[in-house]
């Protein structure tokens, strides 16, 4: 029987073993607010002997397999682990940039991850020629930026949590109520020009 994946975990492991690294992939981008398809932990990490090292005690304490792989890439291992799949990429020329850019986020139970910006997520899947994945990024990441003044929101409203994509679900939130006043007639579809 196969446990169930469980990300957490293997956050929780590489922090306990005090790896250097940030999430990408999917992941990070549900972190950020994107959906959340996927239980693959994907990390870049720097090419330093020491961390590599903490990587190693890391996979030894979740009992990581090598994947084999159909394509070989020179920078990146995959590994089954008893918490579900680890994707290692090794970024040394852009990891600095991407550490900067990086934010740590607290995922609760004491695990914390830092986590990449969307625009680091973007560029990452653009340089891997995952197009449709680059947009998705790039969509959230201005999800996240839209001005309160194109929501047409009074300047007291608070929305529940940050970002254009909460502030936008928020404002459809009475969407039913208002297509069924325009079913009755008791509301005009369009707003008058004044």
């Amino acid at each position: 029987m196969t446990q169930p994946a469980d990300p957490l975990r293997i956050l929780a492991s590489l922090r306990s073993h005090g790896v250097e690294y940030v999430l990408v992939g999917e992941l990070a981008a549900a972190i950020h607010g994107g959906p959340p398809s996927t239980d693959v932990v994907e990390i870049c990490v720097p090419d330093d002997q020491r961390n590599l090292a903490r990587i190693a005690f890391v996979l030894q304490h979740v009992m990581a397999k090598v994947m084999p792989s159909a394509s070989v890439e020179a920078h990146r291992a995959s590994f089954n682990t008893r918490f579900g799949r680890l994707d290692c990429l090794e970024d040394a020329p852009g990891f600095a940039a991407l550490e900067t850019n990086a934010s740590d986020v607290d995922l609760g139970d004491d695990i914390v991850a830092r986590v990449a910006s969307l625009q680091d997520l973007a560029r990452l899947k653009e340089g891997s020629a995952d197009l449709p994945g680059a947009v998705r990024m790039t969509a959230l990441a201005a999800a996240k930026d839209i001005p309160r003044r194109e929501l047409d929101l009074p300047e007291d409203h608070e929305p529940p949590a940050e970002g254009r994509f909460a502030r936008l679900m928020q404002r459809l939130e009475g969407v039913d109520e208002f297509l069924t006043d325009v079913n009755r007639g008791d509301r005009a579809l369009r707003r008058g020009k004044g």
